[in-house]
């Protein structure tokens, strides 16, 4: 099983990122898509 980094570790940005996700009804599914689409594009352009 996984375990999550301590909270001091977390980047803040990122965490106001998926704390507005959530309160867009998004799911972790969704959102884990977008970045990996989003890592995908980014990556062909190169």
């Amino acid at each position: 099983m996984r375990t999550l980094p301590s909270i001091s570790k977390l980047d803040e940005d990122w965490v106001h990122l998926l704390k507005q996700a959530k309160a867009m009804g998004l799911t972790i599914e969704e959102v884990r898509d977008y970045i990996k689409s989003s890592s995908n594009k980014r990556n062909s352009l190169e």
